[in-house]
């Protein structure tokens, strides 16, 4: 299974910190996924519907496996995007002070 993750939208307040899609073998599209700052790290929560006052998600992995190769997936396309923010706001004052 070939997963890939994009990053939508950050935060900078409140505990959701993302909003990611994820591709599953180039052929289906998940959208809404959020990264929340949780106690124990950040992590993932899959898109949900309201219906009869309870939610319920709208996709989600069914193995243990396929959770966790989701979860890594979101979260790494997470950090590498913080990573490259971080590097261009590195450049652009670098750039100034020059």
């Amino acid at each position: 299974m070939k997963l890939s993750a994009k990053i939508h939208k950050t935060f900078d307040e409140g505990k959701v910190k993302a909003i990611a899609s994820l591709t599953i073998d180039d052929a289906f599209a998940v959208h809404g996924i959020k990264v929340l700052e949780g106690n124990n790290g950040d992590q993932i929560v899959m898109p949900s519907t309201k219906y009869k006052d309870e939610y319920h998600d709208t996709f989600h992995p069914i193995s243990k496996d396929a959770r966790a190769k989701v979860n890594d997936t979101v979260l790494s396309a997470y950090e590498m995007h913080l990573a490259q923010n971080q590097s261009a706001k590195e450049s652009a004052t670098f750039s100034q002070a020059i």
